[in-house]
């Protein structure tokens, strides 16, 4: 049946145009019961949260963002009824990324924290190792001169006090009775010193500082509580002291046989001080400190033997051909004063001054002149040899010459034989 044209003019049904999402949401918010679409509202506010905290990106109104990855793709919401699980849904799932995400930042702060520690630390070293270098550049650089014991050890301590930034420090070595002595004694800046122990025992009983003596292991002993014994300090020995010293920081310097032969004491007015060095920055100071100082001793004492061992030698040899030279003179002049005796005795007097000139023309005849005068050069001869050894002593400053002794020593080498540097 043909349709007529008032049939075929009659609008057909066209389905509405889909609304955009954003539009969608409020209308399905707004047809929700009030508890309801509070709840929603608070639930999607909740989702936003998450979503930033996880460092996800929601999509936008325009529809042209991707869906997050873990929304149901298959989920249709038609109503409040639908929109309330896919929303409680969501939000399940975003827990887990948010908890993945703060266990991933957890880790990261940790491992951030543990490279702060482990850079804290290398700077501390770095620092440390700095300052050590420093020191030892100055121990080196003072050492460069012959000096007593004592003056060694205070140039030391001299040395370690500008270093370490301390207030006072206090030398001491070991005398033939065993006792520690007070050799020297100064503050930072030159003022007066405490009243000051000048002998102290290894025995002493519970001295931290003579217990860290006795052990062979010890290298150095930190004291952080300088207070008298009856208040319960630490040591014995800053009973005397006015000035408030609170911490000391004992070197021990010891020999290749681990005996001690020194102490370099530093003092500070402030609580624990010292403290802030490791153990392994002390214990490498310690044993520099009785290397440089033990080394100065040990050189200054072989020069000092080998000086002394070759003018032995040398001078005397001379001396003994002067000796030996002199005596002969001295019998040969007695034995002709006792046989010249002997005649004026038995014999006549001779009175006056020709009498006199023939005595002695007599005795001269007795003796032999060429005999005397070979000796007497003989005995010059030795003098000249010990003069030059006494010169090449001199040179041998600038120009040692060493030769092997009695017993596998070295000594100089002094013979005058030997052309001196100045006389090439």
């Amino acid at each position: 049946m043909p349709r007529t044209k008032a049939a075929s003019q009659q609008p057909r049904f066209c389905p509405r145009p889909p609304l955009p999402i954003r539009e969608e949401l409020l209308a399905i918010l707004g047809a929700a019961p009030a508890p309801v679409r509070h709840a929603l509202a608070e639930l999607m506010l909740s989702i936003r949260s998450g979503l930033d905290a996880a460092g996800l990106v929601a999509a936008g109104g325009d529809g042209k963002s991707k869906p997050l990855r873990f929304v149901d793709a298959s989920a249709k919401v038609y109503d409040w009824r639908s929109l309330l699980p896919m929303l409680t849904d969501v939000r399940r799932k975003l827990d887990k990324a948010v908890a993945q995400r703060l266990r991933r930042r957890s880790k990261a702060r940790q491992a951030l924290a543990q490279l702060d520690e482990q850079f804290i630390r290398l700077r501390r070293s770095h620092e440390q190792m700095s300052l050590m270098t420093q020191i030892i550049y100055a121990l080196i650089n003072v050492g460069g001169e012959f000096q007593t014991p004592e003056e060694i050890l205070e140039q030391s301590a001299e040395v370690l006090i500008e270093q370490l930034e301390a207030d006072l420090f206090v030398c001491r070595l070991r005398d033939e009775a065993g006792e520690w002595i007070n050799v020297a004694a100064n503050t930072a800046h030159g003022g007066q010193t405490p009243i000051l122990v000048r002998a102290m025992e290894e025995n002493i009983p519970g001295h931290p500082v003579m217990e860290a003596v006795a052990a062979k292991s010890w290298s150095y002993v930190l004291s952080n509580n300088l207070m008298s014994s009856e208040r319960g300090g630490e040591s014995y020995d800053c009973v005397a002291y006015q000035e408030g010293y609170r911490s000391r920081l004992a070197f021990i310097l010891r020999g290749h046989d681990t005996r001690p032969f020194g102490l370099i004491m530093l003092y500070s007015r402030s609580v624990n001080f010292f403290s802030e060095y490791d153990h392994n920055f002390l214990a490498d100071c310690s044993r520099i400190v009785s290397l440089t100082v033990g080394s100065r001793f040990e050189v200054g004492r072989d020069a000092l033997a080998k000086a002394a061992g070759g003018m032995a030698h040398v001078g005397n040899n001379a001396l003994s051909v002067i000796k030996n030279c002199l005596e002969l003179v001295k019998e040969d002049l007695e034995l002709t004063i006792q046989s010249g005796s002997g005649q004026a005795r038995s014999g006549q007097a001779i009175s006056g001054q020709s009498g006199q000139g023939q005595a002695v023309r007599k005795m001269g005849s007795r003796l032999d002149l060429a005999r005397e005068v070979e000796l007497i050069g003989c005995a010059l001869n030795g003098t000249e040899r010990l003069r030059r050894a006494i010169a090449n002593l001199l040179d041998a400053v600038d120009h040692p010459r060493l030769m092997h002794y009695i017993r596998g020593e070295e000594v100089l080498d002094l013979d005058p034989n030997v052309c001196l540097s100045g006389d090439e």
